[in-house]
């Protein structure tokens, strides 16, 4: 039942933080009373606390959660609680796409042959109106080739420096030439 005492109408917001203790935080007499264990809850005693993203302090600063703030313990690590936070967020403030912060996502398709050869053949079936995607599931060795060689939604830098400039400079719907890379010979479609 304490488990669900965080719970308040189904709505909750559950954010997985680093939380350092810093012995300035906790005083002489107290410190040694104090336990840290797996499931229990804490609060923050300092007017305000730095959350890290990873266990050091010149970790990325990820927040700031205020005094009173409460958590609960998952890990300790030396001075350090890796922690799930509890509390209200108002929902329009967040997302679970971490990739808009890296920039505008864009998509696209690709078929990968081993041989040039296969690879004109097919950039001539395409550009004569060939089925990207029924193509790509037919002819290509690529790992995408059930969905029609679709690679999802991808980021700058996700990547390499010549496949992204090759499907940046496509228009939607276009088709790229062929690239040869150390895998084979790629054939990228931009679908957004």
């Amino acid at each position: 039942m304490k488990f669900w005492r965080g719970f308040v109408a189904g709505v909750s917001a559950a954010i997985v933080l680093m939380i350092g203790l810093q012995p300035s935080t906790i005083s002489a007499v107290h410190a040694w009373q104090e336990s840290f264990y797996q499931g229990k809850m804490v609060y923050v005693k300092a007017a305000e606390e730095n959350l890290r993203a990873v266990p050091a302090p010149t970790g990325e600063k990820i927040g700031v959660l205020s005094k009173g703030a409460s958590m609960v313990v998952l890990q300790k690590a030396d001075k350090w609680l890796f922690v799930n936070l509890r509390g209200f967020i108002w929902k329009e403030s967040v997302t679970g796409e971490r990739g808009i912060f890296r920039g505008q996502p864009y998509r696209a398709a690709m078929i990968l042959v081993k041989t040039e050869a296969e690879a004109q053949e097919l950039l001539k079936q395409l550009q004569a109106g060939g089925d990207f995607a029924k193509l790509a599931a037919q002819k290509s060795i690529g790992p995408k080739r059930d969905r029609g060689g679709d690679l999802g939604d991808a980021y700058p830098s996700d990547f390499s420096k010549e496949f992204e400039a090759a499907i940046l400079a496509l228009k939607v719907g276009e088709i790229s030439s062929v690239i040869k890379s150390d895998n084979g010979f790629q054939i990228f479609k931009r679908l957004k």
